[in-house]
């Protein structure tokens, strides 16, 4: 009774845990600004939306004020999973909350995630406890934290990351039957209509059914196959996924081989970004990025605590291979069973890396293009947490006292910056955030604004910025009408994209706020000198 009791109460406390992080972003999801990638997304959302509703004989879809996708830009990009948000469209909302709405959309995309790596490391570990603790290192990584509102491409790549690891497990749990195999192909459809990278678990699935029938074939008293068919299951997998994949993919319909051959030639290193990057206190293109430039970020920007506990899982891995190894206790047999999982988790982190690196692919500012590795990663460590607690009481205390510290300093962290939380650097990191990309979403400029609204005594004023003047989408119109045009504004707002350092100045004109984290701006105002300057607060 005891057992079955304790048992309810976690699983309460998970339910709760869940409500509470819903409600937490339903009363934050408007403390973020529009990010510069977001009206590009709406209208590559429009023009796929305003395909397909032609395409299928609807009148209306003239009245949608898009572009044509046969002369679209960025006709390649997928924005299946947005088209859902068009809904908002149909409100006569102002842009402003269609823009919010699809924050709270993002928001509720990325729960699914989490969701998902819940129900993957109950699958895997059977423990809701350790299911409650992967997924809180994920939906807490201060990073994802803010940018799960305005940021749908890459956190809702993660999401779909996370939902793929899952699937990917319930097929193999299920030795691959045929309901399995055809919501794998799909789900791992929809990732790569995300991000391109999504192909990997098509990848790494095709190539776990070569070894199982290598395996089966020369150590059958050993070894259980896992698929009986492999051959017709990959079929089934590769059929599957790219049917769907070109179902969900407009610009493909008219010549799916050829669509699908563009879309992947595309993304793989995508060479319309022309910009520049801060990192290591040098401002570089994207010809000059080096091959341990993710391994960096990951080090300076991923809590120091997730480091550790993958540093000792790293470690324990390797002592087991190599005990292994020496006891000649079948060594490849026993990686492919028993620790199967855990390669897996290797390989989705590795990979991907490693073809970035062969490549030289385009990474945008931060790494944000790689924030899917964090999922892998926190799994991997699990499975060390998991091996560790069986080890005994005290080092389980021990364990305890760092996942309670360390999770409340990144709370503490979270609260404290609110909502700049898209600039964490860990203790490691923080020291050297001026030398690092900062906000190149601009998203703090709607914040800088306001600031200026508030403080400015006359009725109207003017103002310009280093980066982009997205923000009065997010403005009331009272607030828009305030602004005015003048060859020499009277405010200039520094972003601080591709800048090295904090010392920032522009001619003619003085610093009177600047927006602060961990002692590095993201944001700086400037008042042109012949006026009077507001209080600096």
């Amino acid at each position: 009774m005891e057992k079955k009791t304790t048992k309810k109460l976690i699983n309460y406390f998970v339910v709760l845990m869940l409500l509470l992080y819903i409600v937490v972003g339903i009363g934050v999801y408007r403390d973020y600004g529009i990010s510069v990638d977001e009206p590009t997304e709406r209208i590559s959302t429009l023009v796929n939306v305003k395909y397909i509703l032609n395409r299928l004989g609807y009148d209306n879809a003239a009245k949608i004020e898009a572009p044509e996708l046969e002369t679209y830009s960025d006709k390649y990009y997928g924005t299946f999973l947005q088209m859902p948000s068009v809904v908002l469209e149909k409100g006569n909302l102002d842009l402003k909350d269609i823009f919010y709405g699809r924050h709270l959309y993002t928001f509720g995309l990325c729960l699914i995630g989490y969701l998902s790596f819940f129900l993957l490391c109950k699958t895997l570990f059977g423990s809701n406890i350790i299911g409650l603790l992967g997924t809180m290192m994920i939906a807490l990584y201060p990073r994802f934290f803010a940018e799960q509102f305005y940021n749908i491409k890459d956190m809702v790549f993660v999401s779909m990351f996370m939902v793929s690891m899952l699937v990917t497990v319930k097929l193999i749990e299920s030795k691959f039957k045929w309901t399995w195999c055809f919501f794998f192909a799909v789900i791992v459809a929809i990732s790569t209509n995300v991000r391109i990278v999504g192909i990997i678990f098509l990848v790494v699935i095709l190539g776990y059914l070569i070894v199982d029938y290598i395996l089966g074939k020369t150590i059958k008293e050993d070894y259980i196959v896992q698929c009986k068919q492999p051959f017709l299951c990959s079929a089934v997998l590769i059929l599957v996924y790219f049917i769907t994949f070109v179902l969900i993919l407009p610009v493909a319909w008219n010549n799916p081989l050829q669509g699908i051959w563009e879309s992947f030639v595309k993304f793989s290193n995508f060479d319309n970004w022309d910009s520049t990057i801060v990192f290591m206190g040098n401002v570089i293109g994207k010809a000059e990025i080096p091959w341990y430039y993710i391994p960096v970020w990951i080090l300076i920007s991923v809590p120091v605590w997730y480091l550790l506990l993958f540093v000792v899982t790293a470690i324990m891995s390797i002592y087991i291979s190599i005990i292994n190894i020496k006891k000649k206790n079948k060594f490849f047999l026993k990686i492919f069973s028993k620790y199967k999982y855990v390669l897996w988790c290797t390989l989705l982190m590795a990979i991907p890396w490693i073809g970035i690196v062969i490549m030289h692919s385009t990474l945008y500012n931060g790494w944000r293009h790689c924030y899917f590795l964090v999922p892998p990663m926190v799994l991997f460590l699990l499975f060390g947490l998991n091996a560790l607690f069986k080890r005994g009481k005290k080092i389980t205390a021990i364990l305890m006292v760092i996942i309670i510290i360390g999770s409340s300093i990144q709370i503490t962290w979270i609260w404290n910056n609110h909502p700049y939380e898209m600039v964490y650097f860990n203790s490691i990191g923080r020291n050297f955030g001026a030398y690092f990309d900062r906000d190149y979403w601009n998203v703090a400029i709607l914040d800088a604004f306001r600031y200026i609204a508030k403080n400015e005594p006359n009725q109207t004023f003017s103002v310009e910025t280093s980066g982009t003047n997205l923000y009065m989408y997010m403005l009331e119109e009272e607030e828009r009408n305030r602004i005015i045009k003048e060859e020499e504004p009277l405010y200039y707002i520094e972003t601080y994209r591709g800048m090295v350092g904090n010392n920032s100045e522009k001619n003619g004109y003085s610093e009177i706020y600047s927006i602060e984290v961990d002692d590095f701006k993201i944001s700086t105002i400037y008042k042109k000198n012949d006026g009077n300057l507001l209080e600096n607060k």
